[in-house]
């Protein structure tokens, strides 16, 4: 398995500021998964989960703001990635840091939620700006 995610130009969808934080994500991600002790490791997840949960307010505000109609469930499934990002940061302290299950995370993000999710997003927000 590789030590790095790697963010991918392919992963753009078009909006600056949603691209540059979810490139930024993946910077933190890579962090994580290079921090060397328990103590490191505990510093990067907050600051992963702190930067992915303003991430996800972004989006979310920007989806109320322009009336976007899938914003309950995209929400939804902003929630449930947290809730992984959750379940891999409280496994440090007891079991360590489970590397694949954040390597799936972020795959997941990327294939799915930015490219599929996302997108739809930015191609309503092209048709009704705010």
């Amino acid at each position: 398995m590789s030590t790095t995610i790697k963010w991918k130009e392919s992963y753009k969808i078009g909006d600056a500021t949603v691209d540059a934080e979810h490139e930024h994500a993946f910077i933190l991600a890579n962090q994580f998964l290079e921090a060397s002790d328990q103590a490191a490791q505990q510093a990067a997840a907050m600051q992963l989960y702190k930067h992915v949960r303003q991430h996800f307010e972004y989006e979310e505000k920007l989806m109320r703001d322009i009336k976007f109609p899938d914003c309950k469930a995209h929400t939804e499934r902003h929630n449930v990635l947290i809730g992984r990002l959750n379940i891999i940061s409280h496994s440090i302290g007891r079991d360590g840091m489970d590397k694949k299950a954040l390597f799936t995370l972020m795959n997941d993000w990327a294939m799915y939620h930015i490219v599929e999710d996302d997108a739809h997003l930015v191609t309503y927000l092209r048709k009704h700006p705010r």
